[in-house]
């Protein structure tokens, strides 16, 4: 029932649904083919269909690690509650499930050949040549863990939902108007007179007397409190420290090699191309003229018609190879021709380049490794045992420092540091990893308590004591008098400018030129470039005053206030954009406004299904699962 959707692989809903199956192809389902569990976790049901908490996790996951590649490492599973990451994954999850039904509700269907069609014309399956590449579809099945039926059945039901959400939403655009006016507003540039009024030129400040100085220090004394102090003492152990490989006899090595065998042995390797064409007479041709004497490359050319010359598989390993091409290439000699073989994709013929022949590692070379790893794994097993043992002795009674010496462990002591991690004299201190969670314990530690036994990422752990706390407080005047003046002495110069830059711009307001006042004050004017609203073009100016500038009205003066300083702005121009003189960023414009329809759209569809097909959230294997 479905067509092609070859004519609409420009739109954004399909462009959508390929990025989707290439690069996150887990993320509609896989994972429930390749996990198995005895305990119901599902997290919703749309209609009789299941959502498993592993697959939302998998999702919720893919995201998280996406926002720490913005944010940072730092980025937890917590603010991704925080951020509604939770709930929108599972809105998507849930979204797609509702669309899943549909269409299984309206009987679409996509055929073979139009699935077939898809695969070959797949950028992600075309080699340097540009031509389908049956190695790259290989390698990406064997890469997700998932079969040829499997990926087909996943890309009939990504086709079929790309189909009925184009039906839906892909003729919506943005209209005319509303883009030419957005289009007018973004658009629209600025030019402005300036004159700058630094702090630092107010240098008649002066020092305020003992009274003065109490006051402010009374005024603003949050800005001279010192911050809560917290000295503690972290016992620590990492899995390193128990692994030995000293200890490791060379026989308990010998034994793990040869149980491992296979991981040190490398398979033979072919470097094979292939000629790809369509019919069996094509591909007698291209075997008969290669049997006359003509290259592989001049056949595949002149022949079988493939300009860019014959398709470069690479060296690849047996299993690298559709099963029905992996047998013919893994018998012939080096420099040996198949005969054609017929697969779903066309009719091959197969050149064996060269031969790489199978290789293992002695175990001399692989011994330092194999030792390491059997420490590791001692060290995995009897760290269990060192955390039972100090949670145990701990518990009898005995004082951090007597446990760390009895049982090895590491001690660090700290002291008076602030929850930033640094001192009361701006100094850092280095903690054990993980440096941030140790901190935090540290900070959620009552005074004279000892931390619960953590475990920590790279298999250790830590426990802490907190030794003591110095709560904050305002530090007194005479202890802090050096940072009291030069803030009273900053207030000042603010005042000054702030004062001067308002009687600026009420004189510019009133008539007066702003040349004309800033000749007078001795200040220096200057006219910026063209500013726009993004902020890619600000003339130095604070993003405030630039914000403030588009609202004026033309010749206004404005003030605003930078770190270093004060500005008077007056609007001098505004330069109006022509739609018709920028049809590509109206195009671009009118392309966002076009998406943003279709989302809504789609968000309205979806919602609209919700009506027909059952959804129930399971909420407590959801708060379980999060």
């Amino acid at each position: 029932m479905l067509q092609a959707i070859r004519s609409k692989a420009g739109s954004l809903i399909v462009k959508i649904l390929f990025a989707i199956l290439i690069i996150g192809f887990g993320l509609w389902g896989i994972g429930d083919v390749l996990i198995r569990s005895t305990t119901d976790t599902t997290i919703a049901r749309i209609g009789s269909t299941a959502i498993p908490a592993e697959r939302l996790k998998q999702s919720v996951g893919e995201e998280v690690q996406r926002m720490q590649r913005i944010f940072g490492a730092g980025f937890t599973m917590e603010q991704a509650k925080q951020f509604g990451i939770v709930d929108q994954q599972l809105n998507v999850l849930v979204g797609t499930e509702l669309v899943n039904q549909e269409i299984a509700r309206l009987r679409l269907a996509v055929a073979d050949d139009t699935l077939l069609k898809l695969i070959r014309e797949n950028p992600a399956f075309r080699g340097q040549n540009g031509q389908f590449d049956p190695a790259l579809l290989r390698r990406f099945l064997q890469a997700n863990r998932i079969s040829d039926a499997q990926y087909s059945a996943q890309l009939r039901s990504e086709v079929a939902r790309g189909e009925l959400l184009d039906a839906i939403a892909g003729g919506a655009s943005g209209p005319k108007p509303l883009a030419e006016t957005l289009y007018r507003i973004r658009a629209e540039r600025r030019i402005a007179d300036t004159v700058f009024v630094a702090y630092a030129s107010i240098t008649d400040i002066g020092e305020p007397n003992d009274t003065q100085l109490s006051e402010f220090h009374d005024a603003h004394a949050e800005q001279f409190r010192a911050p809560e102090l917290r000295s503690f003492t972290i016992a620590y152990l990492k899995l390193d420290d128990l692994a030995d490989p000293t200890k490791v006899s060379d026989q308990e090595a010998m034994d793990e090699y040869q149980k491992r065998l296979d991981e040190f042995q490398t398979p033979e390797r072919r470097h094979v191309e292939q000629i790809l064409v369509q019919d069996q007479a094509t591909a007698d041709q291209v075997l008969s003229a290669l049997r006359g004497g003509k290259t592989f490359a001049t056949v595949a050319k002149q022949v079988a018609k493939m300009e860019a010359g014959p398709l470069d598989l690479g060296t690849v390993a047996k299993p690298d190879l559709p099963p029905e091409l992996a047998e013919v290439a893994f018998k012939l000699g080096a420099d040996g021709i198949s005969d054609p073989v017929k697969t779903g994709f066309g009719w091959h013929v197969l050149h064996v380049v060269a031969i790489e022949p199978a290789t293992t590692k002695p175990f001399e070379a692989v011994k330092p490794a194999i030792a390491a790893e059997i420490a590791r794994e001692r060290a995995e097993r009897d760290m269990g045992n060192v955390i039972n043992r100090v949670k145990d002795t701990l518990a009898s009674g005995k004082d951090l420092d007597a446990v760390a010496a009895e049982l090895n462990l590491k001690i660090v002591k700290v002291k008076e540091i602030d929850q930033t991690g640094h001192t009361i004299t701006g100094g850092t201190i280095v903690l054990p990893p993980p440096s941030g969670e140790i901190l935090g314990a540290a900070f959620n530690t009552e005074p004279g308590q000892l931390s619960d036994v953590v475990d920590t990422a790279d298999g250790g752990f830590y426990v802490l004591h907190l030794d003591n706390l110095t709560p904050s407080a305002v530090r007194p005047l005479p202890e802090v008098r050096d940072q009291v003046l030069a803030a009273w002495q900053q207030d000042q110069r603010v005042q000054r400018v702030t004062a001067e830059i308002k009687e600026i711009a009420a004189a510019v307001n009133a008539g007066a030129p702003l040349k004309l006042v800033a000749a007078d004050r001795k200040l220096s004017l200057k006219t910026t470039p063209a500013l726009n609203r993004s902020g890619g073009e600000d003339g130095g100016l604070p993003r405030e005053l630039v914000t403030e500038i588009f609202k004026a009205k033309l010749h206004q003066a404005l003030t605003g206030e930078s770190g270093d300083g004060g500005y008077v702005a007056q609007l001098t121009e505004i330069v109006p954009a022509d739609p018709d003189k920028s049809k590509p960023q109206l195009d671009q414009l009118t392309a966002e406004l076009s998406n943003a329809l279709q989302r809504d759209i789609l968000t309205e569809y979806t919602q609209a299904l919700r009506g027909h097909f059952k959804v129930e959230i399971v909420q407590p294997n959801l708060d379980r699962a999060f």
